[in-house]
């Protein structure tokens, strides 16, 4: 009776270890004998993806560092699941269609790795992430071929989500919010008064800051929407509605739960939804419009997919030679980028500043000393940087400029880094801006320059401020960038410079301020031919 109870326990116990195995072993076996060439296009697709993380392990690990520091992109860890899990239930499907190298590919593959060298060139970390899933994607597409790469279109753009991108809506969500908020508190017969994104409430005052600007639910929900309107729509007009609301949707709600919440703060005397709650009532709110936009999406899904049998024309199968051939082409088109960036960098390593800026003042402005004003600018990451006074017997102006060489990440020509208010001194001072100033020249075109008014407890100064690529000035950014590209592109190297001229103004009245700095800009363009950019 014992060695048969036993028997009973022993014997399954030992048979799970090899059902397992046996089970495994068919599976391996499957695997290795897929209809229609997907064996060597699944090594393929492997080999691919080995060779571009790496390529470009670089910018991969930029992507995945953002994951893990930014609560606000951690959903790019699922992003690739997910698009295999979209591809896994139609395998069926795929499984009838024959994988083809495509030569076509070649064309994404190379317009990829050109962007993601301009991108490197200019330190546009976002574009070069993209470009890399691009290329990745251009690969896949190299491996399946066209008949594929097409039906698997919707997974393989998905993942496009990897990339943590989105902050450049962060001050127009601001906006938005704030705006929306403030008339809908009116339109309620509250008085409120906004300076900004401030704005105050007989019962209290309210900001509206990144976390509020809804950008967490606009990522989401576009994630979602996207795989919502692959699985339930078979028509591409749908899906494109469906993620266009899946846009729209959030902004708008955003706005609704900042009104809820400060409408619930106002109404319990700002007790409620002053801490940490309001977040919690934003996100349930926020949680209930997805439901409510996936449940009215649901009514006009489409019926669910189903493999139908693919009857296709007969086709000379190809060898592994030509997808070996694409793999190696792959690796080497791939490794050729970032072998050129450095080349062409190295040719902009001017670490220090042009001649003439050694030169002295336009005619009739002398050196003087160092006046002691309130402030003076500092950009801390240029590689080389000068500051000069100059009088004319009358006033006197500051002059800075600020090399930034070859420019590494975090510290470029254009960065929202170089403010000419730094952080540690904004108890002492406040600027405001007084926006674009169109300086005339004698050749009858505009000048333009920025123009900021830095106050402080007692005294107050003028400053204008702009760019300077080769011979040209301007403070158009994208203008910067673009003439940066070409410089690099070209092997020019230069001078690129931020320069800031300013001197003493009253806090009330800064026209004459303006009239100074006019002046001297105006000889000091003349003595070092410079001329307006775009």
């Amino acid at each position: 009776m014992l060695k048969t109870t036993a028997y009973s326990w022993i014997y399954p116990l030992c048979s799970i270890p090899l059902k397992w195995y046996c089970g495994a072993k068919g599976r391996v076996n499957d695997a290795l004998h897929l209809p229609n060439g997907w064996t060597r296009a699944l090594i393929g697709l492997a080999l691919v993806l080995a060779a571009s993380l790496a390529v470009f392990f670089d910018t991969w690990s930029s992507i995945t560092e953002i994951w893990a520091r930014s609560k606000t992109y951690t959903h790019g860890y699922v992003i690739a699941p997910i698009s295999l899990w979209l591809i896994w239930s139609r395998r069926y499907y795929y499984l009838q269609l024959s994988p083809a190298v495509s030569y076509l590919a070649f064309a994404g593959i190379i317009s990829c790795g050109f962007i993601w060298l301009s991108a490197d060139l200019i330190h546009i970390v976002v574009v070069k992430q993209l470009a890399v899933v691009g290329m990745l994607v251009s690969g896949f597409w190299l491996i399946l071929g066209n008949a594929v790469s097409l039906s698997m279109s919707f997974p393989l753009l998905f993942l496009f989500f990897m990339v943590p991108m989105g902050e450049e809506l962060i001050p127009a969500l601001i906006e938005f919010t704030t705006t929306f908020t403030v008339k809908l508190l009116r339109a309620s017969g509250l008085a409120v008064y906004r300076d900004g994104n401030f704005f105050t409430l007989t019962s209290g005052s309210w900001s509206v800051i990144e976390a509020c600007s809804g950008i967490s639910y606009l990522i989401a929900s576009i994630t979602l929407g996207f795989v919502f309107a692959y699985l339930n729509y078979a028509y591409f007009w749908k899906r494109a509605l469906f993620m266009l609301l899946s846009c729209i949707v959030p902004i708008i709600a955003n706005g609704l739960r900042a009104y809820m919440i400060v409408m619930i703060g106002h109404l319990s005397d700002m007790t409620l939804a002053v801490g940490v709650d309001h977040l919690v009532y934003g996100g349930v709110f926020f949680g209930l419009v997805m439901l409510l936009l996936f449940y009215l999406g649901s009514f006009w899904r489409d019926p669910p997919f189903t493999p139908i049998s693919i009857v296709t024309k007969k086709t000379v199968k190809q060898g592994v030679h030509p997808m070996l051939l694409a793999i190696v082409a792959f690796t080497l088109l791939s490794g050729l980028w970032p072998l050129v960036s450095p080349w062409l960098l190295d040719k902009q390593a001017v670490n220090g500043l042009p001649i003439y800026v050694l030169k002295s003042g336009p005619d009739g402005w002398h050196p003087v000393e160092n006046p002691n004003w309130i402030w003076a600018p500092q950009f801390d990451q240029a590689v080389d940087h000068k500051i000069s006074f100059y009088s004319n017997g009358k006033d006197i102006i500051g002059l800075y400029r600020a090399n930034f060489g070859k420019e590494a990440q975090g510290a470029e020509l254009v960065n929202s880094e170089n403010m000419l208010v730094r952080p540690i001194d904004f108890k002492r001072l406040r600027s405001v801006n007084i926006g674009p100033a169109q300086l005339a020249e004698d050749a009858g075109r505009g000048l333009p320059v920025n123009s900021t008014l830095i106050k402080g407890a007692e005294a107050a100064v003028l400053a204008l401020d702009w760019y300077q690529i080769g011979g040209q000035i301007t403070t158009n950014r994208y203008w910067v960038k673009w003439r940066q590209l070409v410089k690099r592109l070209t092997g020019n190297a230069a001078p690129e410079l931020e320069v800031v001229l300013w001197t003493q103004s009253s806090d009330r009245d800064y026209r004459p301020a303006g009239r100074v700095l006019t002046s001297f800009l105006v000889d000091f363009m003349k003595q070092n031919n410079l001329s307006s950019g775009s």
